[in-house]
């Protein structure tokens, strides 16, 4: 009989989890007050990352993988020492798949790169992450935009597009951000790898499309917008 694939090792994590983001909530926009603890991102990333094969080492990674990027600023502890007890407690293998699903490490107190230069960044090197780096970024994108498309689907059309005001980067910011992912993501080598993994993206890009639709875009002129135009994944 096959063993259980989560452990104590799991439960310790989602614990961590817990205490490094104690304290802030999902996005909400300018004059409203949040509601949603951001734990709940945490949780609904370590679902989609387990129902479409992850390993344990994978659903640590997926809770812990925005804790380089937001745990400086929620415990004031540095990046480095994040990573240090992220690896000391997990393993380096769960400290590299954080790693690669982090496009910074801001020290405590002191902002992000700027926007467009952080996230042109990330997509290239998708080129170059294995599967399982792969699957957990890609749960973290899927959780994220069938959020927005719960969000936006329950408004009337005309209101839509100010729905992405609560981000720094508007509607086609965010919009072509989610296009380029998709198409770098199927432009990995390694995403051709694992039969899960590919119906993984299959639906972050299913769910793309369809967000795109109910903004009234479509993929093609998602990805001709200006902001990250210099960040067109390989054909």
């Amino acid at each position: 009989m096959t063993s259980f694939p989560l452990t104590d090792r799991f439960t310790a994590a989602l614990v961590l989890a817990s205490q490094w983001h104690a304290g802030q909530y999902r996005k909400v926009p300018t004059g409203e007050t949040p509601v949603i603890p951001y734990l709940s991102h945490l949780l609904g990333v370590a679902s989609i990352a387990l129902e479409y094969g992850a390993t344990e080492d994978q659903a640590i990674a997926a809770l812990l993988h925005d804790a380089l990027e937001d745990g400086p600023a929620n415990t004031g502890q540095t990046p480095a020492h994040l990573r240090e007890q992220i690896a000391g407690t997990f393993g380096e293998s769960v400290a590299l798949l954080v790693d690669d699903a982090t496009d910074d490490t801001p020290a405590p107190g002191q902002p992000k790169r700027p926007w467009p230069a952080r996230k042109a960044g990330y997509l290239t090197s998708l080129h170059g992450k294995n599967a399982a780096s792969l699957l957990v970024s890609a749960s973290d994108k899927l959780h994220n935009a069938r959020t927005i498309l719960a969000d936006v689907s329950a408004l009337p059309a005309d209101q839509r597009a100010a729905y992405f005001d609560r981000f720094g980067q508007g509607h086609g910011g965010t919009l072509q951000y989610y296009r380029l992912l998709s198409d770098h993501y199927q432009a990995a080598p390694a995403a051709h790898t694992q039969t899960r993994l590919r119906a993984l993206l299959h639906e972050l890009d299913r769910t793309i499309t369809t967000l795109e639709h109910a903004t009234g875009l479509t993929s093609d002129q998602t990805r001709q917008l200006p902001l990250l135009q210099s960040a067109q994944a390989p054909q």
